[in-house]
């Protein structure tokens, strides 16, 4: 080597040392990037709070209402009030007049005439208000892309069935009719012929097919295929009668099924057209072929792009929807628009929707509930703080919006004690249901009531309302008076007398009993959380609030290691659809997560529960074998007997209303309807048949619909 040639090792070293100079300079760049970027959307975000917060000062205090009881705002409805609510929901038909249709006024472009879309027999919705007009957009908030894509569950919800408006009735919707036989085993729907998929294709069983067969059945799109497509373990079978009529056999009696599709199992089976999706899928391409279109998408394997394809973001995919993805996110305008080949009209023939276009902006919920007081909603109700209530009412009139109170399915917030706890001495002390009754008595529910409520709540247990027919005031008001001294004498019957220089009780091993109440940090109010856990620590049992993001929260509870967990109700009006707090029915009940892990996986997987609580189980298992809605209502009383006798769920404060902003000029929203997530609120109450009416708030006149014949 000559005296003037440079080491290699010398040489490499300096290229690594740029190298990794150049690398570190583009991580601090990137990192300086996405600072400037997160400081100014909150800058933003701050411009928008003060901007609102000034206009509302101004808005509240030129509206001269000086108090407002929220209180005296709601009055729960009886049980005769709820079943006689007609004339004041929608109600559906069915087509049976000449076909002679009308359409909006922005298909007029459209290539096919508005009779070719429609089906041979279009579903008839009965708007509670008016027909039409056509026209306008429908303005909605979310707080992610992710949050957005609850419009196929609550916006169009369109399966086979659905929930009428007040929850007491399974409407027709794309099935025009069906036949429960076989002792219910086997249920047969007759499907409206000639509907159209978005782009004009034809819908038919064989889209049901294709999703039973190839997605159902697919075991890397569907791993577990979910309880409720199956009975004793073995999965149903879909069978093509001819293209308009379906039948699901069961290898046993399915009592539920039919509420089971109307709480969102129908709508599933019909997203996926088979025409669109076979194109990505490898039962119909070659696999080599799929992998090409895969790894040009930048994605590892299959069923990610085809999950991709069916996506709701996805605009090419045909949809059965009212509106249809136009402009996804990370727009910062979402926008779906009306669906040319929509198969619902209304009495005169008008197609369906009225209004012509759904928007989303993404704001963090602060914002939104801000934008809500301003009047920049048009219906909403998701994301909306009870605790905003009396800013909503007293800014409503200027702002030109109402507000209405929907009556909720739900029976309030659970306290859910984690009886497969790991700790040994937890587990046997919240297993005795002295202190779980003891806990109970020791909240003052009126002063929970007024805190997070303004007393338009009711105390009561994670129970059914009293207009459902599985009413039990005998459970509802169990244990929920306020009575520290019982909770007491209780924990000292259970051998927790000793207590520290504190006041806080002795374990039995000696340690201070101290618990956590873990919640969620979508629960944005804790209040009544934190009070709850005063009042706990009042009797000895030393309490702290514990707020976890979402993921840690679900994390922590799947791995047994929560003391208390909270979480809302599950739509008690109907308790047989999702029954967790009942029993330990599914993963969500935090209550027993290792005894529903038993009863799902028919004893294989687990934790045995007690004697009792497998007789909730049992007789839930007799329920969905059972077609007869009355059988169904007797035995699940027996079921919430037993939850009297046990407390296995602690209740807070229930039949609080679901809060709803409508603005103005919005026509055919209910006053007053079933709120819930099986209901698929605001669903159950046909948003396609909404409409927005600038003229008649100017001019307070009658409106015909503005068509296109």
């Amino acid at each position: 080597m000559s005296l003037n040639q440079k080491p290699i090792f010398k040489t490499s070293s300096s290229l690594f040392l740029r190298l990794g100079i150049i690398l570190a300079g583009l991580v601090l760049l990137v990192i300086l990037l996405a600072q400037l970027t997160w400081f100014l959307g909150r800058w933003g975000q701050e411009q928008d709070i003060q901007h609102l917060e000034t206009t509302l000062g101004t808005n509240i205090e030129a509206s001269r209402v000086s108090t407002l009881s929220p209180g005296a705002a709601f009055r729960p409805m009886t049980k005769d009030e709820f079943c006689h609510m007609e004339g004041r929901v929608h109600t559906v038909g069915e087509w049976t007049k000449a076909r002679i249709f009308n359409q909006s006024p922005m298909l007029r472009t459209a290539v096919d005439p508005v009779e070719d879309r429609l089906p041979k027999n279009p579903l008839v919705i009965h708007p509670p208000d008016q027909n039409g007009p056509y026209g306008g957009t429908w303005q909605r908030y979310g707080t992610s892309a992710p949050d957005i894509g609850i419009f196929p569950a609550r916006l169009a919800y369109d399966g086979l069935v659905r929930w009428g408006p007040m929850a007491q009735q399974i409407f027709p919707n794309l099935a025009v009719k069906w036949e429960i036989t076989d002792g219910g085993k086997t249920y047969t729907f007759w499907l409206r012929e000639g509907v159209h998929w978005s782009n004009g294709m034809p819908f038919t069983v064989d889209d049901i097919l294709f999703w039973y067969n190839h997605v159902i059945m697919n075991p890397e799109l569907t791993p577990t295929i979910p309880r409720e497509y199956q009975r004793d373990g073995i999965p149903m079978e879909v069978e093509k009668v001819n293209d308009h009529v379906v039948k699901f056999r069961f290898v046993s009696p399915y009592g539920l099924f039919l509420k089971v599709l109307a709480s969102g199992r129908s709508y599933p089976m019909v997203e996926y057209p088979a025409h669109y999706l076979k194109k990505f899928h490898p039962d119909f391409i070659p696999k080599k072929q799929l992998m090409e279109m895969t790894e040009k998408e930048s994605f590892d394997f299959w069923y990610q792009l085809f999950e991709d394809r069916a996506s709701w973001q996805n605009t090419e995919v045909p949809r059965l929807w009212p509106w249809i993805i136009k402009v996804p996110p990370p727009a910062q305008l979402i926008v779906f628009e009306r669906n040319p080949y929509y198969w619902k009209v209304d009495g005169d023939g008008n197609q369906l929707p009225y209004i012509d276009r759904m928007t989303f902006e993404i704001y963090d919920t602060e914002i939104i509930n801000m934008k809500a007081m301003n009047g920049e909603i048009g219906m909403q109700g998701r994301h909306l703080q009870f605790d905003n209530f009396p800013r909503f009412k007293t800014n409503s009139k200027n702002r030109g919006y109402s507000v209405r109170l929907w009556i909720s399915s739900g029976g309030g917030s659970s306290l859910a004690l984690n009886l497969n706890h790991k700790d040994p001495i937890l587990r046997e002390i919240f297993a005795d249901r002295r202190f779980r009754i003891a806990l109970s008595y020791a909240m003052d529910r009126q002063q929970l009531n007024e805190i997070a409520f303004f007393g338009i709540g009711q105390p009561c247990q994670i129970s059914p309302p009293a207009i459902s027919p599985f009413y039990s005031e005998a459970y509802e008001k169990a244990y929920i008076e306020y009575h520290p001294e019982e909770a007491n004498r209780l924990l000292d019957e259970m051998g927790l007398k000793t207590r520290n220089k504190a006041g806080i009780r002795l374990r039995p091993d000696g340690k201070p009993l101290h618990i956590r109440i873990e919640i969620a940090s979508v629960f944005l109010s804790t209040p009544m959380f934190e009070l709850i856990a005063k009042q706990w620590t009042d009797v000895g049992v030393k309490t702290q609030l514990k707020l976890e993001a979402r993921q840690l929260f679900y994390t922590r509870k799947s791995a047994l290691m929560h003391d208390v967990g909270v979480w809302g109700s599950a739509d008690e009006l109907i308790p047989v659809i999702d029954p967790r707090w009942f029993f330990p029915f599914s993963q969500e009940s935090i209550q027993g997560i290792g005894y529903a892990r038993w009863f799902l996986s028919n004893g294989k997987r687990g934790i045995v529960p007690p004697e009792e609580m497998m007789k909730c189980m049992e007789l839930y298992q007799q329920i969905e074998r059972i077609p007869d809605p009355t059988e169904q209502v007797r035995l699940f009383q027996q079921i919430i007997e037993l939850n009297r006798q046990n407390l296995w769920v602690i209740g807070t404060i229930g039949r609080v209303p679901s809060l709803f902003v409508v603005k103005d000029t919005f026509r055919n929203v209910p006053e007053v309807a079933v709120s819930g997530w099986i209901f698929r609120t605001p669903g159950n109450t046909a948003p396609e048949c909404y409409a927005i009416d600038q003229l008649t708030i100017e001019n307070d006149e009658g409106i015909n619909v503005q068509s296109d014949r």
